[in-house]
């Protein structure tokens, strides 16, 4: 059977092989002996993938066994689709349960499938948009425990990427318990690998790392109940000698906030196997007859040009088809935060003189950060009590943002609605609406506990809240903050045999209440945070248009952040601001202008100043400002490029969306005596066009920038060569340039 949607080819053979191609790769599996998915190939477009030919040959090997008596076929070194554990491989499975008669051995053979345009939609789970695309849905069975498996495979038109999931169904009369039930398994043909992860903690995540692939499994996983910074959901498995711009590259993440689990396997005849899920540690699920578990989505992007390739391809897609569309293509408001001009010690007025110095510098909306809410004077209490304090906010938070509006700047405001204090009048009334251990001391995280939003009661009381918050209509803009892992992990409302449900039941109750918000206030700009990165993820960017990366405010600090972000975001989902110097997080003195270059190609730019470093620097702020303004629609749908990454120097290009201007920011960490001259040569400009360097009015055609370069300024104690361009003198310098095309 040949169907094609669109430029979307999918051939089923009669001999049952299957192949997905687009002009971006080719994806083939057959139904092999006895039943099993056989993964034959994963690459580049093919012009005839059903005759590929598949990388495994039968044959007798001493020591192994054989599948089900069948003479020279053995599952350990078979590359599957969705493998299982008991039946001869003894590799890490992507399915695992224990059955009615008390053992795990599963065999999931092939029973039917079926083609439909488009992609469904998870109920429960967000998933990727679907439009010009089309999803194989193979099935599969365990005919002794009445287990059936749906796999879905969606390839888009325009996209180099396969998102994959599996539903998994009980169709016998006995319950299953459910151990492991990865969303995807990729066996690749024997190779040289790397692997590329970000990994981190408060504060400096997405620190990137590149290993070789080791004999054994190596895991990056998350058991906190968020996807963590700790170990960031997102892996790509290089062939040898890959970098940005050459060779193969097989990329995951997972569009899921909770617990996670990636993993790479190299077995014992060097095959490897990329398993992406939820985290099987600590995870158990009743599946009671006729009942059925979905998994999240896995999305997969292969690249045969590089890293470069592979993060365009993450780009474009997580815009198009993951962010929410009423902000997916809007320039952002530039904003001040009322965090480090106040902390906790805010009040009506204050809001409104910080109001007037932002009107003053040219900023467009003014957001009110922690304290604003009944007693909430410091970290101790008053979480869980969404109402304002009625000393410090007397007439409201509405009335406030009236106000302000009339001012002419927008208004938003911070949240924070998964956590509780002990401190706090929700507390009193509903002890019992936490995530607890019973008879454990619960371990706390700036004096704070976590909400169990497995208890529907909990989930609409927050609702409520925050719809009665947002019902006004005057609040542009939403942080939504969370700031502790969990711990003592479990629920009043769950029975005691079905606790390791928790965490994923939590985040199902989370995503119903984005679910909810976001469809009711489609028009209010949601920007993710927790403390920093630790929930920065897929999941989370379906419902909210930005994130908040890191609290590392220090431009240095947020380099290598906002390097590690950009394999998999594009910086149009990030957000930026100019924070105090000394910088709180590591005591770094920095210039106003390096703190706004370090986020400059992200979308959303602000300050948070107390209001002597605004009045000092305000003329220097004002310019910086209407410069985001003037770009703000340029830094939507652009595309990002890493030119150089040193332990001293950072060199990034952005060009916008319609072609006419480039930016190159060049930072240079630490000065030292009769450097070296800096030498950069930009890419994907048009070679027959020139480009005019804005500073200085310098015309250069694209070939002569992209083949002979452009050399860096200098940095030096003397600026007394006119012919030279230098750096601000000193350490932690940066130049941004603008070039437009003429």
């Amino acid at each position: 059977m040949l169907k094609v949607i669109g430029k979307i080819v999918i051939i089923v053979s009669e001999k049952n092989i299957f192949s997905l191609t687009n002009k971006y790769y080719s994806y083939v599996f057959r139904v092999g002996d006895g039943g099993i998915l056989e993964h034959i190939y994963y690459g580049s477009s093919l012009k005839n993938p059903n005759n590929s030919v598949s990388h495994h040959y039968q044959t007798h090997r001493d020591g192994v066994l054989h599948f089900q008596g069948k003479k020279n076929y053995n599952l350990s070194e078979l590359p599957q689709e969705y493998p299982t554990f008991g039946s001869t491989d003894f590799r890490f499975p992507a399915f695992h349960c224990k059955n009615s008669d008390g053992n795990t051995a599963t065999v999931l053979k092939y029973k039917n499938h079926r083609i439909i345009k488009g992609k469904n939609y998870l109920s429960a789970l967000p998933s990727a948009r679907g439009g010009e695309c089309s999803t194989l849905i193979v099935c599969l069975e365990d005919n002794l425990h009445k287990i059936e498996v749906d796999l879905a495979y969606t390839i888009y038109d325009n996209y180099g990427v396969l998102v994959r999931s599996a539903n998994i169904k009980n169709n016998g009369n006995n319950k299953l318990e459910l151990n492991n039930i990865y969303s995807s398994s990729i066996d690749l043909p024997a190779s040289e690998y790397e692997i590329l992860h970000l990994h981190g903690s408060w504060s400096r995540e997405l620190s990137e790392e590149s290993m070789i692939v080791p004999s054994g499994r190596f895991v990056i996983e998350s058991n906190r109940g968020s996807s963590s910074a700790a170990h960031f959901p997102f892996i790509a498995v290089c062939e040898e000698q890959c970098n940005e711009i050459h060779g193969n590259i097989y990329s995951s993440s997972l569009i899921y906030s909770g617990n996670h689990s990636i993993s790479v396997e190299k077995g014992e005849f060097n095959d490897v196997r990329l398993l992406t899920g939820i985290n099987s540690f600590n995870f158990n699920w009743s599946l009671n007859p006729g009942d059925n578990f979905q998994t999240p989505e896995a999305v997969h992007v292969y690249s045969k040009n590089g890293l470069r390739g592979m993060s365009n391809i993450w780009h474009s897609f997580i815009r198009d088809k993951i962010t929410p569309k009423n902000f997916n293509i809007k320039p952002r408001p530039t904003y001040l935060n009322t965090w480090e001009s106040s902390y906790f010690d805010i009040d009506h007025q204050k809001v409104l003189k910080l109001a007037d110095k932002a009107l003053s510098i040219g900023l467009e909306m003014i957001v009110l950060d922690d304290g604003w809410f009944d007693r909430r004077i410091d970290d101790s209490s008053s979480l869980g009590d969404w109402y304002a304090d009625a000393k410090r906010f007397p007439d409201g938070i509405q009335d406030l943002a009236i106000q302000i509006k009339r001012k002419g700047l927008k208004f938003g405001i911070w949240i924070e609605p998964e956590m509780i204090s002990t401190k706090s009048e929700l507390f009193k009334k509903h002890p019992d609406w936490v995530l607890k251990a019973p008879g454990r001391i619960p371990s706390l995280g700036r004096n704070q506990l976590v909400l169990d939003y497995c208890n529907a009661d909990v989930v609409n009381y927050i609702f409520d809240k925050l719809d009665k918050l947002l019902s006004g209509g005057n609040i542009d803009y939403i942080k939504w903050d969370m700031n502790r892992n969990m711990s003592e992990v479990g629920s009043p409302v769950v029975s005691a045999k079905q606790q390791l449900e928790v965490p994923h039941r939590y985040i199902l109750g989370l995503y119903s209440l984005l679910n909810r918000l976001t469809k009711k206030y489609p028009n209010v700009l949601f920007e993710n945070c927790a403390s920093g990165g630790n929930r920065l993820d897929l999941g989370m960017l379906r419902y909210m248009s930005q994130s908040w990366p890191s609290d590392m405010s220090d431009p240095i600090g947020r380099l290598n952040i906002i390097n590690g972000c950009s394999y998999l975001f594009p910086l149009d989902v990030l957000s930026a601001y100019i924070g105090p110097s000394p910088n709180h997080q590591n005591g770094r003195i920095s210039s106003i202008n390096s703190r706004f270059n370090a986020g400059a190609f992200c979308a959303a730019k602000g300050i948070s100043l107390s209001d002597s470093d605004i009045d000092n620097n305000a003329n220097e702020l004002a310019k910086l400002i209407n410069f985001a303004k003037e770009h703000a629609t340029d830094m939507i749908g652009g595309s990002f490029y890493r030119l150089k990454k040193s332990a001293n120097v950072f060199c990034w290009q952005y060009i916008t969306k319609d072609k006419k201007k480039c930016f190159l920011l060049y930072f240079h960490i630490l000065s030292g005596p009769n450097e070296p001259f800096q030498h950069i040569k930009l890419v994907e400009l048009e070679k027959n066009s020139k480009y005019k360097q804005t500073s200085n009015g310098k015309l250069y055609s694209g070939n002569l920038l992209m083949e002979n370069g452009f050399t860096l300024p200098y940095v030096s104690m003397t600026n007394d060569n006119k012919s030279i361009s230098y750096m601000p003198k000193g350490d932690f310098s940066s130049k941004l340039f603008v070039f437009k095309k003429v």
